[in-house]
């Protein structure tokens, strides 16, 4: 086309020839003026393959999803086995869940934990792993991170872990009312009572498994003390208001840090055999007003 030809012919055409001629020789680039033609809301040519919004795995996020806890709220003339029994899973799981109910009696307007199934309801604590809570609870860690929708092995301290058919394994979960009374510490036999032994008070009460073994908080408290106490070996110390103190000792690894606040029955460490110590073993003492008194007296 010549000038002549083209200043006669319409604004419109002249642009659609071009364009036209562009797509013929292989995709010709406008640029300049021409190719700042503007479009309605950024509207792209009809028949131009645009790139699309990046869809949702949908599948890959239905296989991810975190568990679905619920709340139950207990009416007058519920039981645990009523309440288990609904939600199909088994008394020991709510109890997990539910560290501050007695292992028997739940009260109208109890609000309690419901678990989506069998298993146990972790708070994180520093140090905790995913490898440690499979060991801690007997089950795959595989299944945790799946049931948790875990893409990577990173666990946040605070953060609440399902651990799907995992088992408690301390001897007692809870009693009503467990920020202001004790729990057992840890699972095992004892081998030594509090009182007189080869001539001076033995403190506490020792008992006795397996290295690494969990131990947990006697009662909610703060952390006074954590490290090497002589012959008590690796030793954790909580502090539970102006009264009680409890010490934990011959540890073989502890998980909390000076000054954190812990729960009644929250990991804290694991039991060992440092120090002086004739065995694998956990040496629990209660101290009342900075006194030791025999853990049998407040140990449910």
């Amino acid at each position: 086309m010549n000038r002549q030809i083209l200043a006669a012919m319409p604004a419109s055409f002249v642009l659609v020839a071009v364009l036209a001629f562009s797509v013929l020789i292989g995709g010709l680039s406008l640029v300049g003026p021409a190719a700042a033609v503007e479009r309605p809301n950024n509207a792209q040519p009809a028949g131009l393959a645009v790139p699309a919004e990046p869809l949702a795995p949908k599948a890959a996020a239905e296989k991810h999803q975190a568990p679905q806890i619920r709340t139950h709220t207990v009416v007058a003339g519920e039981t645990l086995s009523d309440i288990a029994a609904r939600y199909g899973v088994d008394v020991e799981t709510l109890l997990a869940a539910n560290p501050n109910i007695s292992g028997d009696t739940v009260y109208p307007g109890d609000e309690l934990v419901i678990l989506p199934q069998k298993g146990v309801l972790h708070t994180v604590v520093f140090g905790d792993t995913l490898w440690r809570l499979a060991n801690l609870y007997g089950v795959e860690v595989e299944r945790i991170r799946e049931a948790n929708g875990k893409q990577n092995d990173f666990l946040a301290v605070g953060e609440k872990v399902f651990v799907p058919g995992g088992r408690v394994r301390y001897g007692h979960v809870a009693t009503r009312g467990a920020g202001f009374r004790f729990i057992w510490p840890t699972q095992g036999e004892i081998s030594s009572l509090f009182g007189q032994r080869w001539g001076r008070l033995h403190a506490g009460l020792d008992i006795a498994n397996d290295i690494g073994t969990p131990v947990r908080a006697a009662r909610a408290g703060r952390v006074i003390f954590t490290g090497w106490k002589g012959g008590y070996g690796y030793t954790v110390m909580i502090e539970h208001g102006a009264e009680y103190t409890t010490l934990y000792g011959h540890l073989a690894d502890y998980v909390v840090t000076l000054g954190q606040y812990v729960e009644t029955g929250q990991l804290i460490a694991y039991m060992g055999n440092t120090g002086y110590s004739t065995g694998p073993h956990l040496h629990f003492e209660v101290r009342r007003g900075g006194q030791p008194v025999n853990p049998l007296s407040v140990l449910p």
